[in-house]
């Protein structure tokens, strides 16, 4: 049996109303009946056009398509929103975070001034790919995100650190405070966690724990209800001029932001502009 969908569209063309049916009629009976009271006064109007897809193999298309259209145009008089895995949705962002995707995308200097210290931290900048370990830690997919917890694990390890450890330890009001995941590449880069360091524990050996490899997890400072958004950094663009460079090699994955604007790590030493 054939599906379709269907969408009632308004004198100037806008949607009002989208719906799927078995056979092309049901488009057709909210002229007669409908249990859609402010529906039914716009049919009343005589005021629309009807437009038609499909026909589809199955009922699960057509409702998916029904889903899609709605989540896409917001009909006026739809109720209900559909199945949610083909509802549109901000690529790789919680919803309650949707609206940073508007802002400036940030400079490098932006890192430093959003924390209104002085002299502010240094920032300890680790990439995060799609890639999924042996060990739990999971990659990040822009069409669904991991859960906050799975995104604290996997920007907190592994890391090839070692070589910095020892001096942020003896000295750890010059060790980074400040720890972001980045996702993507420049120009696509986005903020997917903000979170604290406790800089106190660079040399606590079961705080900042050795992974091998010279690998090290950051020590994170406990936060209420996994913060991810230290500085309401999470969620944002990053702009290219940045230049957050990393690589697909393991002691690349990582950069420093110093206070004075330079970068450590990644491909290569740059100076902020």
């Amino acid at each position: 049996m054939p599906h379709y969908v269907y969408l009632y569209r308004d004198k100037n063309g806008q949607p009002q109303y989208a719906g799927y049916g078995k056979r092309v009629t049901r488009a057709t009976a909210h002229l007669i009946e409908s249990h859609n009271p402010e529906l039914a006064a716009f049919v009343r109007s005589n005021k629309f056009t009807i437009n038609v897809a499909g026909p589809f193999k199955s009922k699960r298309i057509g409702l998916l398509v029904e889903t899609t259209i709605i989540s896409a145009l917001k009909p006026k008089f739809n109720v209900t929103k559909g199945q949610s895995e083909a509802r549109f949705r901000p690529l790789g962002v919680p919803v309650d975070f949707m609206d940073r995707l508007s802002m400036p995308a940030l400079q490098r200097r932006d890192f430093l001034r959003l924390q209104k210290k002085k002299p502010p931290m240094p920032v300890l900048f680790v990439t995060v790919g799609d890639k999924k370990f042996d060990d739990g830690r999971v990659g990040y997919n822009l069409a669904k995100p991991p859960s906050d917890k799975q995104i604290r694990k996997r920007v907190e390890k592994w890391w090839q650190l070692s070589r910095f450890v020892l001096h942020w330890a003896e000295k750890p009001k010059k060790s980074p405070g400040l720890l972001i995941g980045i996702n993507g590449g420049p120009g696509s880069q986005i903020v997917i966690a903000s979170l604290r360091i406790d800089r106190k524990a660079w040399g606590d050996k079961k705080r900042c724990r050795n992974g091998g490899e010279g690998k090290v997890s950051v020590p994170l400072l406990s936060t209420p209800e996994l913060d991810l958004d230290a500085f309401n950094l999470r969620c944002r663009w990053v702009d290219r001029k940045a230049e957050f460079a990393f690589s697909n090699f393991p002691s690349e994955f990582f950069i420093v932001l110093k206070p004075d604007g330079i970068l450590l790590g990644g491909r290569r030493p740059q100076k902020c502009s």
